[in-house]
């Protein structure tokens, strides 16, 4: 029996995505098979193709920095390099005008 390695539990997903690389040349469609808090296995790629670092645009208002961990001939596993601002973006913001106030 394998041994789990993740740090974070996983959901599955089975979601559309995009894969973009930072100057926006690249631009794949992809799905998201399944996602934590730390990073996500992305499916439907042609993996040898995509950089090891990319943006990974998950819904219009969600674009996660990725860096490349494994990859099969048409799956990716990733890792979020931005977790810790993305994770303290939504209440930051918030504490201070209450703080504020």
């Amino acid at each position: 029996m394998r041994r789990e390695r993740r740090k974070s539990f996983r959901v599955e997903w089975n979601s559309p995505a995009t894969i973009h690389d930072s100057q926006r040349h690249l631009d794949r469609p992809c799905i998201l098979s399944n996602f934590s808090n730390g990073g996500a296995e992305i499916t439907g790629v042609r993996a040898a193709t995509i950089p090891d670092e990319f943006m990974l645009q998950i819904t219009c208002d969600d674009s996660r920095k990725c860096r490349v961990l494994w990859r099969t001939d048409d799956t990716l596993g990733v890792e979020f390099t931005d977790r810790d601002r993305s994770a303290a973006a939504p209440n930051s913001g918030q504490r201070t005008q209450e703080a504020a106030g």
